[in-house]
């Protein structure tokens, strides 16, 4: 089945992540409804991208550190095809191809994320792409969920922690989580949060952390990614990209939910 552009091209609200495959099949659980997909530029070294969908272009001249909107598509299988950009309208024209495979997207939400090196330097790691199953249902108020995307070539395993003035951890967000992971989600209550990485297993002590802190806000009724993208031992500097998207009703979730977001499918580096 291909898409429609004029579904294909809809973006609606949604987002966070969990490592599902680097390529091919997407294995989700759920109704044969829509898809609903988003793109994720993590590669430090990779230029601006396109990215088709079968034979459509769904995305133009992407830059490193963005996080798309959602694009809805029927639960199917399709060929995702991620190109330098370029002025090609088919994926058959475009001349730098980095990815090209079938992926199976059932009626679920996800995240496919561009990630390593295109010209492994800095890092063992190659570019690749990794999908991520999205968990979007119904916040308590005055709640959001959140979830830390292991983007960072070069970067250890990691913990990323909540932590007071002393550097005492008040919440763990992810645990020895490794490149290419996605921690577990969790749910916390709204309002902003000082934020440290630090190698996994590490001492509570603020000199032992490799970035941060920094302030990450979590909002109400919202689902947070947090990517940590760069390079900790090189010009592209590390940093946490955010991106915020509405839970239910644009997710799976039961009950009711809030209205669609004014911005959808934004993304904002947080301040550090």
């Amino acid at each position: 089945m291909k898409p429609t552009r004029r579904g294909v091209l809809r973006s609606i609200g949604a987002g966070t992540a969990v490592l599902v495959v680097g390529s091919g099949t997407a294995a989700a659980q759920g109704d044969d409804g829509d898809a609903k997909v988003r793109v994720a530029h993590a590669s430090p070294d990779a230029p601006n991208v396109d990215v088709f969908v079968d034979d459509e272009k769904v995305l133009a001249d992407v830059p490193y550190t963005t996080v798309s909107g959602y694009l809805e598509l029927p639960a199917d299988t399709y060929e995702v095809t991620i190109a330098g950009a370029s002025d090609a309208e088919d994926p058959d024209d475009a001349e730098t191809v980095v990815f090209q495979e079938d992926v199976t997207f059932e009626g679920e939400d996800y995240t496919v994320a561009a990630i390593g090196e295109l010209d492994p330097d800095v890092s063992d790691e190659e570019f690749r792409v990794a999908i991520y199953e999205d968990s979007l249902g119904v916040l308590d108020e005055d709640t959001g969920r959140v979830r830390i995307v292991h983007a960072s070539p070069d970067a250890p395993a990691v913990d990323v922690r909540v932590v007071d003035d002393d550097g005492a951890t008040v919440l763990t967000l992810a645990e020895d989580i490794e490149f290419g992971e996605a921690g577990e989600n969790v749910e916390a209550e709204a309002g902003t949060y000082s934020v440290a990485v630090f190698p996994a297993g590490a001492d509570e002590d603020l000199d032992e952390a490799v970035f941060g802190p920094t302030d990450v806000e979590v909002r109400d009724g919202e689902v947070l990614t947090v990517f940590a993208m760069g390079f900790i031992t090189d010009d592209a500097e590390f940093e946490l990209v955010t991106a915020y998207e509405e839970a239910a009703p644009f997710g799976r979730g039961d009950g009711e939910g809030r209205g669609p977001p004014e911005d959808a499918g934004r993304s904002d580096d947080a301040d550090h």
